[in-house]
């Protein structure tokens, strides 16, 4: 996550805790069969927003499918769409641009884990 995009005051997270609820059960009730996905299975896991509000970094972790892909492909295409339903839900002077991007922390998290597993492995043999 980008250290210095989000200001730490009561106000941003509870606006960053909003739209991520928000959005968080409209892209589940989606359809997204025309996009060539039957269940959309993501979790949100952060969103920062900018200090003025006008950017909203929303950060997800693809559940149960292997190509990312396609679900980058299909949330970036209907971004508009779930823009004006966020504007309807929440009730701030402007709609936040959304920028979806996959979450790759608990990647990383995991192949340190196997690298601190390999060296504790290492260390008994010796």
């Amino acid at each position: 996550m980008n250290k210095g995009f989000n200001n730490n005051s009561h106000r941003l997270l509870r606006v960053n805790e909003l739209i991520k609820r928000e959005l968080s059960s409209l892209l589940q009730g989606m359809e997204w069969e025309e996009q060539g996905i039957k269940n959309l299975n993501l979790t949100l896991t952060d969103v920062e927003c900018s200090k003025d509000i006008r950017i909203a970094k929303i950060y997800y972790i693809p559940t149960g499918m292997k190509n990312s892909e396609s679900i980058e492909k299909a949330v970036n295409s209907r971004k508009k769409e779930i823009r004006k339903y966020l504007g309807k839900k929440i009730q701030l002077k402007y709609t936040p641009e959304l920028r979806f991007i996959e979450d790759n922390s608990f990647d990383a998290f995991q192949k340190t884990s196997e690298i601190l597993e390999k060296l504790s492995k290492s260390k008994r043999e010796i």
